[in-house]
């Protein structure tokens, strides 16, 4: 019997587009992989990828396109000495071919450059959502990186993908190390950046429903869940991996039995889209209960930048950091906000520090 109930071979409103052949596609997020499946094939511009160890992934609309060109510039200058395959999904306002070949000229000949396109459904929406100051695709991104992503055919080419937000920026002084071949060599699960803490009127009752996940399936709080998950008198610390730069094992979220119970059961409560429940504490808390904490990682060997705010390399001085920052962004009136260590807050997260990081 699978865990939680799930349905074997369940059909989602969801759908996706094959780039080669234009036929459309309802995302399944099978309980049990097919071993008959046929091999995705993807419409790669520049180059063919050589290694399929990883591959970088965004999720993007055509009003992030500055941002996107921006992240994708750092992205070629900061894996130069090993370009890893790109794929960008979207809902259709970025198949425009001029635009694809501009975004492909800035990753440069040697990176290979996919799109996906894909299309969500309104049929997700809940009436009662709470927060109805966002917009439904953000709804809708919430989902695609919790559970939809890692059952998308393109995934089952790849070992590992690194997701990124069009709002992320890698950077510093000079190429950096391949973090696709640091997770193989250590048979690390998972890796992360920063750590924050979410807004607690966005976790509303996910504290519960997770300890009555671990109560029906018979666990008890792990002993790295225990470091960096509760807050004071057991309650919900919310402290995060900060997703917006994260790079997973493939078969994590689509194969580990558990991990994919909880997936399956936050998404069919509705939850994401009632309360805005987010990939980060959903991910966040199966991977302290379940996951060793050697095989969790802490990448701290480049600089990182979402939206405004930033974290240098461990070990850069910050002088250095603020020059390295204004080769990305030269405008002296724009405003950034360094959380030291990559915490938010910077005492007091109990994710700082607790996991392995890799430094320069």
């Amino acid at each position: 019997k699978n865990p939680d109930d799930e349905i074997i071979d369940r059909q989602d409103e969801w759908q996706y587009q094959n780039g080669i052949t234009g036929q459309w596609y309802h995302w399944r997020t099978v309980y049990k992989r097919r071993n008959n499946h046929t091999e995705w094939r993807a419409n790669w511009l520049n180059a063919a990828p050589k290694s399929y160890l990883g591959v970088i992934v965004y999720l993007a609309t055509f009003g992030d396109l500055k941002s996107l060109q921006t992240s994708l510039t750092q992205l070629s200058r900061m894996l130069s000495n090993n370009p890893r395959p790109v794929a960008i999904f979207h809902e259709d306002d970025l198949s425009n071919n001029d635009i694809q070949q501009s975004l492909a000229q800035i990753l440069g000949n040697s990176t290979p450059l996919t799109f996906e396109h894909i299309k969500f459904s309104n049929i997700s929406i809940q009436p009662g959502r709470l927060h109805r100051r966002w917009a439904p695709k953000y709804f809708h991104m919430c989902r695609f990186f919790t559970l939809m992503l890692p059952n998308h055919p393109l995934l089952t080419l790849f070992s590992y993908y690194w997701r990124l937000d069009t709002h992320s920026y890698v950077f510093g002084g000079q190429p950096i190390e391949d973090p696709f071949e640091i997770m193989q060599k250590r048979k690390t699960q998972y890796a992360f950046t920063m750590a924050n803490r979410d807004n607690e009127v966005h976790t509303i009752g996910l504290w519960t429903f997770f300890h009555q996940f671990l109560q029906d399936h018979c666990l008890k709080p792990s002993k790295n869940f225990l470091k960096t998950q509760p807050g004071w008198i057991d309650s919900y610390s919310t402290a995060i991996f900060f997703t917006n730069l994260a790079i997973a094992n493939v078969s994590l979220f689509r194969d580990h039995p558990l991990i994919r119970a909880w997936l399956h059961r936050v998404d069919r409560s509705g939850s994401i889209y009632r309360y805005r429940w987010g990939d980060a504490p959903v991910h966040t808390l199966i991977l302290t209960q379940l996951i060793p904490r050697n095989q969790i990682l802490r990448l701290r060997y480049f600089g990182y930048m979402h939206r405004n705010e930033y974290v240098c390399a461990k070990g850069i001085k910050d002088d250095l950091c603020k020059a390295q920052i204004k080769t990305v962004f030269p405008d002296p009136n724009l405003i950034f906000y360094n959380h030291p260590g990559g915490c938010n807050p910077s005492f007091g997260n109990p994710l700082c520090h607790y996991y392995p990081e890799i430094t320069l």
